[in-house]
């Protein structure tokens, strides 16, 4: 699916927090639940009541390619490769590697003014919400 210009509405997360919830509305009005599950490590920063999704990318299995690498060394470490230390880069590196095998999913979510979701995990579930 393609949720951009759709808006994140919110985020969920169990008392465990493996599960997650990304609340979606498209464009046409449709809400959905992003339902995130075994989830390793989950960053959100600067939301908002306004975060229209600008881009959206899910990454399941196949190369290691430059963005895979990006978000998933921000994730796991807080900085860029190139200022990762050597023990922490190994960390990130693995998840790379995971991913590449399908061994783990990542998303990264950015809206317009900044917000932005981040995520390693299990599987993805994506759920239309009934009407009200």
């Amino acid at each position: 699916m393609n949720f951009i210009e759709s808006r994140l509405l919110g985020v969920r997360v169990d008392e465990m927090g493996r599960e997650a919830s990304l609340s979606i509305n498209e464009k046409s009005g449709a809400r959905f639940d992003l339902e995130l599950h075994g989830v390793e490590r989950l960053w959100v920063n600067e939301l908002r009541q306004q975060n229209i999704i600008e881009d959206m990318v899910h990454w399941t299995a196949g190369e290691a390619t430059a963005d895979l690498r990006e978000a998933a060394f921000f994730l796991m470490t807080g900085v860029a490769e190139r200022d990762c230390g050597v023990q922490l880069a190994q960390v990130a590196s693995t998840v790379v590697d995971r991913v590449v095998r399908s061994e783990l999913e990542m998303l990264e979510i950015t809206a317009v003014f900044g917000a932005q979701v981040i995520a390693s995990f299990a599987s993805m579930t994506v759920r239309l919400k009934p009407s009200t």
